[in-house]
Parts: C-alpha cells; structure tokens; sequence
C-alpha cells in the first residue's frame, strides 16, 4: 500500500455530499494521507465543488496530508485509484423536478420519485446507462479500486452494474442507519446501546429484529408508537421532512405495516410509500397529498438549492466557510470513511449494504439488489445471509422487484414498449394507454440525457 492512498468521487458536482465526504475525512486523521480526485461533467459545479473542498482542506491545515485535485475527464483519473465513489445525478435537480411535474399531469403523485413508481423508473432511464458505462471504466482502469455507488436508483444500478459490467459494486445508502437512530430516540435509549437485523431492498428494508442491549425492544417501542398515534396528531407533523425529535406521526404508514408484519420498514414513509402506490392511487396520504404538503419535492429541491448556493458563496469567497460542517454531518457519506477503516484495518465491522442477492435472501431473484448486512474486511464488504426474513416481507420483495429488470434491460436497449412494460409492472398506473402516454411524455421531457432512445 502506498503512503497516499487515492479516492476517486465522481458526480463531485453534488457539493453536498463532496463537503461532507471532505469533512469527514479531514476528521479521520487516523487514516493517513489522501489524494481526493473530484470529477464531474458540469465544469461549473466542479469548479465549485473543487474551491470549496479546497477552502475547507486550507482551513484545517492539512494539505499536507489532503491533496484535492479535480477532472472533467474520469478516464484520465481512475488509473491508481484505491477507492472510486460514484453519485452521479443525472440532469440534476431541474430533470428530478421535470419529472415530479410530469407524473402528477397524469395523476401520478410521487414524494421522492427517485427510486420506484413512474419518477423513478424516469431517473433510471437516463442514470444507470451512465453508471454502466461508468463501471465498465472503472473494471478497465483500476480493477483493483474499491467500488461504492451513492446513485439512485440503487437498486438497479447495483443490479445493471454487475450484469452488464461485471463489476462487484456496494451500493450505500444512509437510511438503514438513520431510522436505527430514529428507533433509539424514539425510546429515549442512546443508539450504540441498539442492534438490528434487517433485509430489503434500498428504501424498502424491513426491520425484524430490533434489540437494546440484546433484549428486544420492539414491546417497548409498540407501547410508545399506539399511544402517540391514540393521540390527535399535530398537521404540520404529518409529512413534515424535517424534524429533529422523531414521534409516530412522523411514520404512520410505516407503524401501520409495522403493526401487521411485525417490522419496520426503511427508510421511513416518504420512501415506503412509493413501494405501495396501490395504496395512495390519488395521492391522499393522512390528509394530504403525497409530494405536495406531504413530503413536499419542491421543498427538498429549494433546500438543496439553497444549500447548494450558499456552498458556491463560500467556495468563491463571498461568504467565509462555514466551520460548524467540520461536525459530523450525518449525511448521505457517513458510513463510507468508517468502511474505509473498516476495511483498512481489517476490523470487521458491520454496516448496511447494498448488493446482488446470490441466495442471501432465500426467495428473491439471486440477480437482484438486496440491502442487508455486510461485513468491511481488508478484501471488501462480505455481505450476511438473511435466512429468517417472514414470507409475506419476501412477496412484497418480490412484488417490488418485478419492474427493475424490466426497466433495465429498457434502459440499456433503448426499447420504448418495455419502458411501458416496466410502468405496469410497477403497479402505480393500471391502463396500457395510461401508460404509455406517460412513458412518452417522460421520455419527451428528457430527451437529451437519453441517447437511447433518440
């Protein structure tokens, strides 16, 4: 091992997640030197991403041991590469936008849209032909690199990624992690105290086993979920995305499966919610609509925007940086330097992870994307069996699965009538006119990130 070792970000145009990820590292001083190459498509963003980590590297004074360098041109910086991150949003927030607009002109009401039901088979078709093409570089340039993918959605670029690169990737997703620590503040009991056992597919996860102190939990937590919900709940509590003190109101549609399959389903209702659209056909959710003033989209992409540009005035020194991100974010990056060290000293911790299922879970497609545990070695993420998930979570799995081969194999062939095909599978539309006139407008709306099908 060489005494720098070298991450390779590409999509370091998501600023968020690239000051995160720098923050953090910054912190890891354990961890020894780094070269971080950032790479993006978007010169500006890159620029911007580049100024800021660059600001933050100048601010703690250890540029000595964090060299940020940054490409519009991956291939020129793969070669070497210790560790390749990818979270690459294809069209950024303007296309995720368009397609929460399209959708809901056919009566399609999505909260998120970014990993299932019309929105998100949309983001797959213009994401994971990239993702592919982006894995297929990395199996020539750095073989030897380890591979973790932040890009929705998930489970089908993990699932295209090994079936048409044949590359072992990991995808990592912070929702597993996030609701554990819900549960914990739910019972007042601190997370480290707090163990789970859980399978599923990203932002659908079920939760069987949820212990503090190896005693299970879940008695305790089913008295404090019925009294809260026996209770008139607040309206601005329903749907509301930000919150720092979790209550059962925050979930209701979780706590109600909860209450029938005895598991908690992650990552919390503003994902779960898309994986049952049979259940919300009008939108109405508690009183609201789904993706207007329940889990609002538009309010998530004004606060990333403005995130966004207040991380641009920093980075071009119209604003001083913000040292407070030298906290712990918990953001989106925040399993990935702990599997760093993980695997760097080969210390054998578990962490959620996202990979081809190969009989982990008994009864899903062994070719499919499962979220489970994994164990970070010194030769990479070594997932763990789930024999013991119920029969019922199992069939809504399967259910859940059956669209993502479908718009896979129609995101790599460019074939407009299986993009149809996917949208019926995926149960949010019902008429193969309906369905096809949406797939076209979606199609339409963003023609020029899909080359496919031009």
């Amino acid at each position: 091992m060489t005494d720098r070792r070298t991450l390779v970000l590409i999509g370091a145009g998501s600023a968020v997640f690239t000051r995160g990820l720098l923050a953090d590292l910054i912190g890891a001083t354990d961890l020894g030197a780094w070269e971080i190459r950032l790479v993006d498509v978007d010169e500006e963003n890159l620029s911007v991403a580049t100024r800021l980590a660059e600001a933050m590297v100048a601010s703690r004074g250890v540029g000595d041991s964090i060299r940020v360098t940054s490409s519009l041109d991956r291939r020129a910086v793969l070669p070497g590469a210790d560790f390749v991150v990818t979270c690459v949003g294809v069209g950024g927030r303007p296309a995720w936008q368009a397609d929460w607009e399209t959708c809901m002109r056919h009566g399609v009401f999505q909260p998120v849209g970014d990993s299932i039901m019309p929105g998100g088979i949309s983001r797959l078709l213009r994401t994971t032909p990239v993702i592919v093409d982006i894995a297929r570089d990395i199996a020539e340039l750095a073989p030897d690199a380890f591979y973790f993918n932040y890009s929705n959605p998930m489970t089908a670029n993990i699932q295209a990624i090994t079936q048409y690169a044949g590359v072992e990737a990991v995808g990592l997703c912070h929702g597993m992690h996030h609701i554990q620590r819900e549960l914990a503040q739910l019972i007042d009991v601190p997370f480290e105290r707090t163990s789970t056992l859980y399978a599923g597919i990203n932002h659908l996860t079920f939760i069987y086993d949820f212990r503090v102190d190896g005693q299970d939990a879940w008695p305790i937590i089913r008295e404090r979920v019925h009294r809260e919900l026996a209770e008139t709940p607040d309206p601005a509590v329903i749907g509301n995305i930000f919150y720092d003190t979790p209550s059962a109101w925050h979930n209701p549609f979780a706590w109600e499966l909860f209450d029938r399959y005895g598991a908690f389903a992650a990552a919390g209702d503003r994902h779960v919610v898309e994986f049952f659209p049979e259940r919300f056909l009008t939108g109405d959710y508690y009183g609201k609509k789904l993706g207007l003033d329940a889990f609002s989209l538009e309010e998530i992409l004004e606060w990333g925007e403005n995130r966004y540009q207040g991380m641009r005035r920093q980075a071009i020194g119209e604003e001083p940086l913000d040292e407070s991100i030298f906290d712990r974010s918990g953001g989106e990056q925040e399993q990935l330097i702990a599997i760093i060290r993980s695997i760097t000293n080969d210390s054998r911790e578990m962490f959620s992870c996202n990979v081809i299922n190969n009989g982990l879970v008994p009864g899903l497609p062994d070719g499919a994307a499962v979220e489970i545990p994994g164990v970070a070695t010194a030769r990479g993420i070594r997932p763990i069996s789930v024999p013991d998930l119920s029969a019922p979570l199992t069939a809504i799995l399967q259910r859940r699965l059956a669209s993502v081969g479908i718009a896979v194999e129609a995101a790599m062939t460019g074939d407009r009538d299986l993009v149809v095909e996917a949208m019926l599978a995926d149960g949010a539309v019902f008429d193969p006119d309906a369905a096809a006139a949406l797939t076209d407008d979606l199609i339409a709306e963003q023609l020029r990130f899909l080359p496919q099908f031009q």
